[in-house]
């Protein structure tokens, strides 16, 4: 079988930087980004997966990921076009065409205004193979009514939907009509050989930071909707009130200049560690030093992060927003949920889990088994063998 991961977006513009040749080799095919690691759980049942990244750069090209998948980057084009740009890409629906089954492993709110890569695929592939969705992120009320109608046609011609929320399951049955039967909740593989309870001291050392200071952890994309500008806020005053507390920032993104200038003026340099694009086998350490994960944005899936600091058995402070309230919180003994936006919260969660941390401690080794690679693989397995069965009757 042969499975084609599709992400339905323009990669520059993720990345913020055009997908060279060797923007590829030393970032994309070294990275554990979730779409590697689902390719990764594919693979374990012996299903031949590529993942395709599309670029402006002119050239389809293919790479090998450091987990031995194949990565093909594929031309698109860019036009302005009012508010949003328009993408689209002829040479990856041919690409495509050599494969059993498309799956697509990015959300796709990609543009609320005028169609996406993911409605053009999807228009050009129907008939053709059985295609699977993801529905995950955005908001549907920030599409245009002529966008929602598209959306919805679109998302009704795919074989099966994946979610990693219950909220979003609803939007999916009540707002886009989509059958019960076309839905599948399962949330996304980490590895767990990298994301496990390790001593403090082993980890402090492992990335040589202090032993006697107290590290809130933020992992992610630096973006707006992801709560950045509040955790930073936050932080501020607690950092006068508290001795020895310092926030830890791993990842990359438009809000990068943007904190760097609040640390400047609030000088906070000693204060905030920037440390930036990390791959899973050092970021895995800092889960272990760390007091507590903040992950206080705007998603309704549930997040990658949040599964990795369960797995590490770090407290959580997460919104209570989409999936993470089916992980976290006091009634899991292993995080607090605040309101979407809420400084005064998150201040009182922060000083909560910091002043009684063994208390949020509470790994749960049955809910993580959901998560493994083996598990990923053998349900996409037989959703795989269901909509190629259904295509092919």
């Amino acid at each position: 079988m042969k499975v084609a991961l599709v992400s339905a977006f323009l990669e520059d513009n993720v990345y913020e930087h055009r997908l060279t040749d060797k923007f590829m080799k030393d970032v994309i095919c070294k990275e554990d980004h979730f779409y590697h690691r689902i390719a990764k759980a594919l693979t374990i049942r012996n299903i031949e997966v590529t993942v395709f990244y599309m670029s402006q750069e002119k050239e389809i090209k293919e790479f090998v990921h450091k987990y031995g998948h194949s990565i093909v980057r594929v031309p698109a084009k860019k036009l302005k076009f009012i508010h949003e740009s328009i993408v689209y890409s002829p040479e990856i629906i041919n690409e495509i065409r050599n494969y059993d089954l498309c799956q697509f492993v990015s959300g796709y709110y990609v543009k609320y205004k005028i169609p996406d890569m993911f409605d053009y695929i999807v228009k050009k592939l129907n008939g053709e193979m059985p295609i699977i969705a993801r529905w995950a992120g955005g908001n549907y009320k920030w599409l245009f009514p002529i966008r929602k109608t598209i959306k919805k046609n679109t998302l009704n011609k795919c074989e099966n939907i994946i979610c990693s929320g219950k909220d979003e399951i609803k939007v999916l049955q009540n707002i886009f009509k989509i059958p019960n039967e076309k839905i599948t909740y399962l949330v996304n593989p980490i590895n767990f050989d990298l994301f496990k309870e390790r001593d403090r001291e082993e980890a402090l050392e492992r990335v040589g930071l202090e032993k006697d200071k107290k590290y809130f952890l933020y992992v992610g994309r630096l973006s707006k909707n992801k709560g950045i500008e509040e955790m930073l806020n936050v932080f501020k005053i607690l950092v006068s009130e508290y001795k020895n507390l310092k926030l830890i920032i791993i990842g990359d993104g438009p809000l990068l200049e943007y904190i760097k200038n609040v640390v400047k003026k609030n000088n906070l340099e000693l204060d905030v560690l920037l440390i930036g694009r990390l791959s899973h086998e050092i970021a895995c350490y800092y889960y272990n030093l760390a007091s507590v994960l903040i992950n206080v944005g705007h998603s309704g899936g549930l997040a990658n992060v949040i599964i990795e600091a369960m797995a590490s058995n770090l407290p959580i402070i997460a919104t209570d927003v989409g999936a993470s309230k089916e992980f976290v919180g006091e009634k899991f003994k292993n995080g607090i949920l605040i309101k979407l936006g809420n400084e005064l919260e998150l201040k009182k969660a922060l000083i909560t889990i910091l002043e009684n941390n063994e208390d949020f401690r509470n790994y749960n080794k049955e809910k993580l088994e959901q998560f493994t690679h083996e598990n990923f693989g053998e349900k996409m397995n037989g959703i795989y063998e269901q909509c190629l069965n259904k295509y092919n009757s």
